[in-house]
C-alpha cells in the first residue's frame, strides 16, 4: 500500500510535463534504455516526458538526472542505485530465461530480481512427476514500500513444462495449476501434497504472504496475493513511490551541483508537539538562519532553500517536502555595508500517535553546501505523567485573525521561540509546554523550575507551582510559564524543569537544556513556510495523517483519515488508492464497493491494481456483473494489463 509522502504539494499538482505534437521516432540507444535498462523503475510520468523530447541533448539530460535524483549519495560521482541496477540486471539475463532462451530481463523472475535483488532464500522444485518445475523466493522487504508487505514470497512455475517460469498467482491460477496427474481433484489436494515438500510452498500456494493464515475449511486461495503481483508488475507507478520521485525531482531542478554536507555545522531546530483541543497533535518547528551562508543573497534578501523530511524511527520516509523562498534578512543601509539580521523559519505539520524522526536539510548551490540537523519527536496518550517541551520563548503576541494552521500560534497567541534557547537582559524567561497524564488520573502536580550555573551556586535560582487536577482537560495542560531572571548575570546556564506529584518527592518527567542570558537582541524575525496554508485545502491534514498512522502500523485511524481526506478531495487517487488498498488488505469488500459507487472511475482510474481490487470486492460482494464492468472500463484504459486480462478470463 502508498504511505510514502513525500511531498504534500505533488500531491494535488500534477507536474508539468512536455510534449511534443509529433512523437518523434527513438534513436535505438534510447529506445534499447527506455524498452530494456529502466522499463520496470521508469514511471508513466518519467515516460511519457522522455517521449516528448525532441533532441538527443534532451534526452541525455533527462537520463542524467534519472540517475541522480534515485542516488542515495546526493551529489556524489558514483551512483550506487545505479551501479546495483546494472549488476542485477547482468545477473537476470545470465541467469534467467535459459529455458526458451528469452532474454533474463524479460522473464518474471528477472523483473523481481532486479526490482529486489536476490531473494533472502530460494527453494527450486524440480524432477517431480506429480508437479510443474516450481521455484519459491522469500524476500524480506528491504526496500521500505508500503506497497510491499514486511515479508512475502514469489513463486514461479512453469505452465505445463512450457516457456518460461511465471508468476503463480494464487486465486487466478490457482493451486491445481501447480500439479499433474488425475490423484488431484482439489485445493486441498494440492495443499496436503505440497505440506511435506518444505520451504513453505504449501502456503504460497494459497498465499504468498507469510503471516496471512491458510483457509484450511474451503481451501480458498488469498485474493490478496494476486494484487500482490500486480502491484509487482507495475512498482514503479505505486503511489509511495510516484510522489517520492516527484519531491526527490523537485529538489534536483533546484539543486544539480556537487554539494559538500558541512558537517561542522549542524542546522539549529526548536521543535514542539501540542495537542489542538480537539485531541489532534500538531509538530511546530523553526529552523534557525543565523549565518548568510546559509543561503544566497538577493540584495536586501536572503534565498533560502529548505527541505524537510518526516520518517519512522527506523528511518522509513513518510512525507517531505521543499521550498526555496527568499526572507528579508538585511538591514537599511548602503548595498555594501547591509548587515545581516538572522530570523527563523518555521513549519506545522500534522502529527498522529507515534515516534518519529525530523530531518531537515538547508542548500546553498551557489557554494555548493548542505546543512543538515535532525530532532526525535513523538506524539500520543502517556501511561505516566510527562510533558512535551518546554520551548523557550523571547515574546508573545495576540493575535489578530487567528489562523489554526500557523506555527506556534495557540489559542490565538503567537509564541517566538528563541534561538539557541537565548533570552535578551533584562527580559524575562517564558516557557510554553504542555502536560500530559494518564487516562483516569486524579492526581495534582508540582513543577519545579531551575535555572543553574554548574560551577556556581549563586547563580541558582529555583521556583515551584502547583498545578490542581481540575486544570486539566482531556488529560492535558497546555502551560506558559514566566520566570523573572534579572538579576542574573549574562551567560550560559542550565535551565531543569521537574514534575512532581503533590506531596511526593519523586520526578515523575525532567527536562534539561541550555540558556542563555544576553545584552545581545534575542527576538528574531519569525517567518512561515509558504506552504504552510496548504493545510487548510481540503483533505490535505487528513491525507498526511493518514500516513502517518499507516507508518505506525494503525490501520484503523489509516482508515479513517484516508476515507476522510477523499471525500474532501475525490481528486487525490492516491488516497482512493490507498483506501482502496487498505480495505482490501483487511478483506473488507463491501465498503469498496460503496466507494466505487459513490465516486466512479475517476477517484481510481490512476491504477490498474486498484481497479483489479474494486473488481474482486464487486465479486465477493456479490454483483459480478458490476465486477466485470469495472474489468472491462479497466482493459479500455490499460489495454492487455496481465492482472485485469486474467481477471476477465476468469470471470467469463
Amino acid at each position: 500500500m502508498q504511505r510514502t509522502v513525500f511531498a504534500l504539494l505533488a500531491l494535488f499538482f500534477s507536474l508539468h510535463l512536455t510534449a511534443a505534437t509529433k512523437k518523434p521516432q527513438l534513436p535505438a540507444q534510447y529506445k534499447k534504455w527506455l524498452e530494456q535498462d529502466v522499463v520496470y523503475i521508469i514511471t508513466d510520468e518519467e515516460r511519457k516526458a522522455f517521449l516528448g523530447l525532441t533532441t538527443d541533448d534532451e534526452r541525455e539530460k533527462f537520463m542524467d538526472e534519472f540517475w541522480a535524483i534515485r542516488n542515495p549519495k546526493h551529489g556524489s560521482d558514483t551512483n550506487p542505485y545505479k551501479e546495483e541496477h546494472y549488476a542485477r540486471m547482468e545477473y537476470a539475463n545470465s541467469h534467467f530465461g535459459l529455458e526458451s532462451s528469452t532474454p533474463g530481463w524479460m522473464t518474471d523472475m528477472g523483473r523481481a530480481y532486479i526490482l529486489f535483488g536476490a531473494p533472502t532464500s530460494r527453494h527450486p522444485f524440480v524432477g517431480y512427476s506429480q508437479i510443474y518445475p516450481m521455484e519459491l523466493w522469500f524476500y524480506d522487504n528491504n526496500t521500505n514500500s508500503p506497497a510491499l508487505p514486511s515479508f512475502f514470497y514469489l513463486l514461479f512455475y512453469i505452465n505445463s513444462d512450457i516457456g518460461d517460469y511465471k508468476f503463480y498467482r494464487p486465486f487466478l491460477d490457482g493451486p491445481m495449476k501447480l500439479v499433474r496427474g488425475s490423484q488431484f481433484n482439489s485445493n486441498r489436494d494440492v495443499y496436503k501434497f505440497l505440506q511435506p515438500l518444505g520451504g513453505d510452498v504449501a502456503h504460497a500456494s494459497m498465499s504468498l504472504v507469510p503471516s496471512e493464515p491458510v483457509d484450511t475449511t474451503n481451501y480458498q486461495p488469498d485474493m490478496s496475493s494476486d494484487m500482490l503481483v500486480a502491484r509487482i508488475e507495475n512498482f514503479a507507478n505505486v503511489p509511495s513511490n510516484v510522489s517520492k520521485l516527484r519531491t526527490l525531482r523537485s529538489l534536483h531542478e533546484r539543486v544539480n551541483s556537487i554539494f559538500l554536507v558541512n558537517q561542522d555545522r549542524p542546522i539549529e531546530i526548536s521543535s514542539l508537539v501540542l495537542a489542538d483541543p480537539t485531541g489532534k497533535y500538531w509538530l511546530d518547528y523553526g529552523v534557525l538562519i543565523d549565518d548568510p551562508k546559509l543561503g544566497q543573497r538577493d540584495g536586501s534578501q536572503l534565498k533560502v532553500s529548505i527541505s524537510y523530511r518526516l520518517t519512522t524511527q527506523s528511518g522509513e520516509t513518510i512525507m517531505e517536502n521543499a521550498e526555496e523562498r527568499a526572507y528579508a534578512a538585511f538591514d537599511d543601509g548602503p548595498s555594501s555595508l547591509k548587515k545581516f539580521s538572522p530570523f527563523l523559519v518555521a513549519n506545522r505539520i500534522p502529527l498522529e500517535p507515534g515516534a518519529y524522526k525530523l530531518m531537515v536539510e538547508i542548500t546553498n548551490r551557489q557554494a555548493q553546501q548542505t546543512y543538515k540537523g535532525e530532532t526525535d519527536v513523538a506524539a500520543g496518550p502517556v501511561s505516566k505523567p510527562a510533558f512535551a517541551g518546554p520551548l523557550v520563548t523571547t515574546s508573545v503576541d495576540k493575535v489578530a485573525r487567528p489562523n489554526p494552521f500557523q506555527p506556534f500560534e495557540y489559542f490565538g497567541i503567537q509564541f517566538h521561540p528563541a534561538a539557541r534557547h537565548e533570552i535578551s537582559h533584562p527580559d524575562p524567561l517564558r516557557l510554553l509546554f504542555e502536560l500530559h497524564e494518564p487516562p483516569g488520573s486524579t492526581a495534582n502536580y508540582q513543577m519545579e523550575y531551575i535555572v543553574t550555573r554548574l560551577l556556581d551556586k549563586d547563580g541558582r535560582r529555583s521556583s515551584t507551582e502547583e498545578i490542581p487536577q481540575s486544570e486539566f482537560k482531556d488529560d492535558r495542560l497546555l502551560k506558559s510559564k514566566t520566570i523573572a531572571v534579572n538579576d542574573l548575570e549574562n551567560g550560559d546556564y542550565r535551565l531543569i524543569v521537574n514534575l512532581r506529584q503533590a506531596g511526593s518527592s519523586e520526578v515523575v518527567a525532567s527536562a534539561n537544556t541550555p540558556l542563555r542570558i544576553s545584552a545581545d537582541k534575542s527576538d528574531l524575525p519569525l517567518y512561515f513556510v509558504s506552504d504552510i496554508q496548504a493545510l487548510g485545502r481540503p483533505g490535505v491534514a487528513a491525507y498526511m495523517r493518514a500516513l502517518e498512522a499507516t507508518s505506525q502500523k494503525n490501520d484503523s485511524a489509516a482508515t479513517g483519515y484516508f476515507r476522510q481526506a477523499l471525500d474532501q478531495n475525490p481528486a487525490n487517487t492516491f488516497a482512493g488508492q490507498d483506501l482502496v488498498q487498505l480495505y482490501f488488505s483487511q478483506r473488507q469488500y463491501a465498503p469498496i464497493a460503496d466507494l466505487y459507487k459513490r465516486l466512479g472511475i475517476d477517484a481510481f482510474k490512476a491504477s490498474p491494481v486498484t481497479l483489479a481490487q474494486i473488481a474482486l470486492s464487486f465479486r465477493q460482494s456479490g454483483d459480478p456483473e458490476q465486477a466485470r464492468n469495472v474489468i472491462t472500463a479497466g482493459l479500455g484504459i490499460y489495454p492487455g494489463n496481465a492482472t485485469l486480462s486474467a481477471l476477465q478470463t476468469h470471470a467469463r
